[in-house]
């Protein structure tokens, strides 16, 4: 997979989870608006289309008040019992079976020390990009069809033939603006509608006239300058959005229904208040449905969707015993805009519902540490390789590529090798080609010189090989055949050696007291001193003296920081006798200089520590003196000094 692959995986499977998410959170919004609109059933249809309108608008603008709870944490409800509900689909998709409190057979997937199968996690990382697609799929298909239909309305238009409210016996809308709505005859639609979202114009059925009387025909136009006057086509284009986006959401999709019954009963009532005869406008309804029922138009009715839209709309206008329009509506609206703020607001997932939700998944950096550690400290070698290649963490892909070129013994070249046939990613072979001159394997780097298809991966081998012969004192590699590349080997001027691997960032040198230590990036343990350093914070905090008796030199100096010296017993002592409680040590500034037999580290420990039950933080500059005795790093002086 390249690069670009990889992104697009990632980025569909964050998509499907923050659609899973919005969905879930929609859900349980819609789902308390409903029980208002039951309550709300008597009031008019403009206050009950107001309040599926504003319940709508939050489910759509619920993304962003999720950014907004970002900025400011403040804001953020803080009940982690509400977080975990919210996530819950998420979880369900993305969390791996946890494994069973047993011994693993040999041939069982390889476990991380979250008790989570490699295997699982990979599983699960497909699950996501894979409903993202099928999705977008769906949204696709919708597109067409809406594009499609608009298609069809534009020619509709294009071959309508305008007209005046007199020539439709009408002349009691003579005040009708031309330049805002125009009236139009088309042979392409069934039933009058309304077209354009700024500039208006209805399309009427052009045999209209012989199937209606003129007080039909005005109700008709009334209804349709009735959703002008509300701006419900803007309503109705955010309808379509939204319906596109949960095109699968049974809720979102209900709401979306109730909104356009109760958007055409409340015209319904604006026409009859304005002095329609209800009995002519009821009939004229039931003729356009009537006629709906008959093919042949591209266009079904706009005013008429469903039989039971249909008889509510003709209860709601012959029913004259209720109030049609609502004085000082607002006041009826404050109750259900809070209700829904409110709920809206509880659905933003808490903070420490992220930090608990992201325990049992490879989210955090320290739990990916901790998972490709296990898998190298198991050897598992297939697994780290498909990590690496179709992980759609790029992070984890990442570490998993470090891991392997840091792991040494049987099969570890073989993975690397097969690792740098496999992946497209040019910053993995390029390491992978590094890693090979600095462990001296030259038969591998001949065959990337001799075989690889790019010229700068060949010249970059052919650069490792030139120093390893240059350099290297093994006879194994004086004697190495390279008769093959002798020419091209003899054009390149002998490079510097690989650069040497970088000090491991504060995140992976940090040491607590209750979790164990992620794996350092290039650096083996009892090889680096850095693995050395956070071994002896590590010792310190256990109150280990075996490793201290192991790793201090004889002629052990150490340096307190108000100038007192200790020798290695001294210091062992001191280990043993400590009367405070470390929790946390984090290494900053880190530097080292030096050579192959002698080191010098500075650094910057930060201890967080519980003395006399309180908790308390310091921070001292750190000078450690590292040299080799018979090949094994010891520490000969440490010095000490507060941070002024």
């Amino acid at each position: 997979m390249t690069a670009l692959t990889h992104w697009l995986v990632a980025a569909a499977g964050r998509g499907a989870a923050g659609l899973l998410v919005w969905s879930w959170q929609a859900l349980l919004l819609l789902a308390c608006v409903w029980p208002v609109m039951k309550i709300c059933r008597a009031k008019s249809p403009a206050l009950r289309h107001e309040i599926w309108l504003l319940g709508l608008l939050a489910v759509a603008t619920l993304p962003w008040w999720v950014v907004v709870a970002q900025r400011f944490p403040a804001l953020r409800p803080a009940s982690p019992a509400l977080g975990y509900l919210i996530e819950a689909p998420r979880m369900a998709v993305t969390s791996p079976p946890p494994a069973p409190a047993r011994a693993r057979p040999p041939a069982a997937p390889v476990r991380d020390a979250a008790g989570f199968s490699v295997k699982a996690v990979a599983e699960s990382a497909v699950i996501l990009p894979l409903l993202f697609a099928v999705w977008g799929l769906g949204v696709l298909i919708l597109l067409s069809r809406l594009a499609g239909g608009h298609l069809r309305l534009r020619r509709a238009l294009g071959r309508a033939r305008p007209v005046g409210p007199a020539d439709l016996g009408c002349p009691a809308l003579g005040a009708l603006a031309a330049d805002e709505v125009g009236l139009r005859l088309s042979p392409d639609v069934d039933s009058p509608l309304l077209c354009g979202v700024f500039r208006h114009a209805i399309l009427l059925p052009a045999d209209i006239a012989e199937w209606t009387t003129p007080a039909e025909r005005g109700a008709m136009i009334e209804h349709e300058l009735a959703h002008v006057a509300r701006r419900d086509a803007l309503v109705h284009c955010f309808q379509i959005v939204l319906g596109t986006i949960f095109f699968f959401h049974p809720l979102v999709r209900y709401a979306c229904r109730e909104l356009s019954l109760e958007r055409e009963m409340a015209c319904d009532d604006r026409v009859v208040g304005m002095g329609a005869s209800a009995e002519a406008y009821a009939e004229g309804i039931l003729k356009v449905a009537e006629r709906s029922l008959t093919p042949g138009g591209v266009h079904r009715l706009a005013l008429f969707s469903a039989k039971r839209m249909l008889e509510r709309r003709i209860e709601m206008i012959l029913n004259r015993d209720r109030a049609r329009v609502i004085a000082r509506q607002w006041k009826y609206l404050i109750a259900p805009a809070g209700l829904i703020v409110m709920v809206a607001w509880l659905l933003i997932p808490a903070g420490t519902a992220r930090r608990g939700l992201a325990q049992p998944q490879p989210d955090s950096a320290a739990h990916k540490l901790e998972l490709v550690k296990s898998l190298g400290e198991s050897r598992a070698y297939k697994d780290l390789i498909e990590l690496a290649l179709r992980d759609p963490d790029e992070e984890l892909r990442r570490l998993a590529a470090i891991r392997l070129t840091e792991l040494e013994g049987d099969g570890s070249t073989a993975a690397m090798l097969e690792l740098y046939d496999k992946s497209g990613d040019p910053v993995v072979k390029m390491m992978v080609v590094d890693t090979l001159g600095r462990i001296s394997e030259i038969e591998p780097l001949t065959k990337i010189a001799l075989s690889d298809q790019s010229p700068e991966y060949r010249r970059r081998a052919l650069l490792r090989i030139k120093w390893l012969k240059a350099t290297s004192e093994s006879a194994d590699i004086k004697g190495w055949d390279v008769s093959a590349l002798q020419e091209q080997l003899d054009e390149l001027p002998l490079p510097p050696p690989p650069p040497p691997p970088p000090p491991p960032p504060s995140s992976e040198m940090a040491v607590e007291a209750d979790k164990a230590p992620p794996p350092l990036r290039w650096h083996q343990d009892r090889e680096s001193v850095f693995a050395l350093l956070r071994e002896a914070v590590s010792a310190h905090i256990r109150h280990d003296t075996s490793f201290f008796e192991r790793v201090l030199d004889d002629d052990y100096i150490g340096t307190g920081p108000d100038g007192e010296t200790t020798n290695k017993a001294q210091e062992i002592a001191e280990v043993k006798r400590l009367d405070h409680l470390v929790r946390k040590f984090e290494f900053d500034d880190l530097r080292v200089s030096g050579s192959d037999e002698t080191a010098l580290v500075t650094y910057l420990g930060t201890v967080y520590f519980q003395a006399n039950g309180q908790d308390s933080t310091a921070q001292y500059r750190y000078t450690v003196n590292f040299s080799k005795r018979a090949g094994q790093w010891k520490i000969v002086a440490i010095h000490m000094s507060r941070k002024q």
